[in-house]
């Protein structure tokens, strides 16, 4: 038994991985609204596993040219932040740096996926569209319409988050297929928008319309016609949903319509009024530091600072409700240039790839990937929480593997791979 251990960890032959890469992603994009952090406990362990056998020759640099170019866009980001710290020096700031460690995983985790495209493929959809239906089901009887649940993802946001990437994998699958396997995958895509819209997350609704059409465009090689149904089934289990969750819709609105009412006669105690302090303290603060920011972590106390001036209330979170804000106050105008080549670098290389059909679906993983996170950093949080980060590291991973693969093959060779 110890010998085994100690050969998986010291001596791999790494034989096995091709059965456990499903298992694996299945897990990390599918299955944290229920396990909640343990994702990305699991995706950091994958990571720190791969990247030790990168390091010491056990694991080949299996990685394609064009995803090297995403792995050093991600340690550009790594280095933006790392680089703020060193100029704004604090036990927070270099605490953030290293929680941005788990960037470094992308390489490792790629080495490690030795599965067949298409095997890895339809586990990971097989297991998003029971992973939808369970979850929407769960909702719907132990906490009907009223509250914002959480699961285990702890926070209604990141489950938001997590059931859009749902959404994402299961309209994916639906788009792809025909008869009832399509309506199964179909039925489960609205049990994700189910999830969503439960959550009351308002910047992940536009989600729920931007992905579906943007998969009729993506798969265009199943034929407009199939497609047009497609749509249109998830779009009429959208409306459907919608009415079921009619009283959270109308509460969340009418809390929005109450904000910004209060906000224009001066009152900004609302969600939408103090979104609105921070974005002008934001915006004051990067004038004052506009090429390296405060780094990361340290202007939280900043944005304390300004909005607690001339006796209002000091507002303290731990990010400032937008990506791009978020950015340059942690590293300034470079960081935001690193976030945005870290968004940008994985779209480019995946477009300008030859895409098989199996390489189709992984530019569309991809693609609304992104858009899910760019809809969550809109008002809320894009990168920075472990889970979210976790499902971003292994979903731009399983993507870029659909579509490129390995440069050495699918089979390890004896002793290495």
């Amino acid at each position: 038994m110890m010998s085994a251990f100690r050969d998986f960890w010291i001596r791999p032959d790494f034989r096995g991985f091709d059965k456990i890469n499903p298992l694996f992603y299945s897990i990390c994009l599918c299955l944290g609204p229920f396990i909640g952090s343990a994702v990305s406990v699991i995706a950091i362990s994958g990571a720190i596993y791969g990247t030790l056998h990168l390091l010491t020759g056990k694991l080949r640099w299996s990685l394609p040219g064009p995803v090297t170019m995403v792995f050093y866009a991600f340690c550009g980001f790594f280095a933006a932040e790392a680089l703020a710290a060193l100029i704004h020096p604090s036990s927070i700031a270099f605490n953030e740096v290293v929680e941005n460690l788990p960037l470094f995983g992308l390489a490792g985790i790629y080495a490690l996926t030795f599965s067949d495209r298409r095997k890895l493929l339809e586990t990971v959809e097989t297991t998003a569209a029971l992973a939808a239906l369970v979850g929407a089901l769960v909702l719907a009887v132990w906490f009907g319409p009223q509250g914002r649940p959480e699961l285990a993802a702890g926070n209604a946001s990141v489950l938001a988050l997590t059931s859009s990437v749902l959404f994402v994998l299961t309209v994916g699958a639906a788009m792809r297929r025909t008869g009832y396997v399509m309506l199964f995958f179909a039925a489960s895509a609205v049990g994700a928008a189910f999830m969503v819209l439960a959550t009351g997350t308002r910047a992940a609704w536009p989600a729920l319309i931007m992905v579906p059409l943007l998969a009729l465009a993506v798969f265009q090689f199943r034929g407009r016609v199939g497609g047009l149904v497609m749509l249109l089934a998830v779009l009429a289990g959208l409306i459907i949903v919608g009415l079921s969750s009619s009283r959270v819709l109308e509460t969340r609105f009418e809390q929005a319509q109450a904000d910004i009412e209060n906000a224009m006669s001066g009152d900004m105690s609302g969600a939408i009024g103090q979104r609105i302090r921070i974005y002008r303290a934001g915006y004051e603060l990067f004038l004052e530091k506009p090429i390296f920011g405060y780094g990361p972590g340290n202007a939280r106390r900043e944005i304390a600072r300004i909005t607690g001036k001339d006796g209002g209330a000091p507002i303290s979170y731990s990010h400032a409700h937008n990506a791009a804000l978020n950015a340059v106050l942690r590293a300034g105008t470079v960081g935001l240039l690193a976030l945005a080549a870290m968004l940008i670098v994985p779209f480019v290389v995946a477009f300008r790839a030859d895409r098989d059909e199996i390489g189709q679906t992984g530019f569309y993983v991809l693609i609304e990937s992104l858009i899910v996170y760019l809809c969550s950093g809109v008002f809320g949080l894009m990168l920075g929480q472990d889970i979210h980060d976790a499902v971003f590291i292994t979903g731009i991973t399983y993507a870029l593997y659909l579509i490129f693969g390995r440069v050495d093959g699918n089979r390890p060779a004896e002793g290495q791979v």
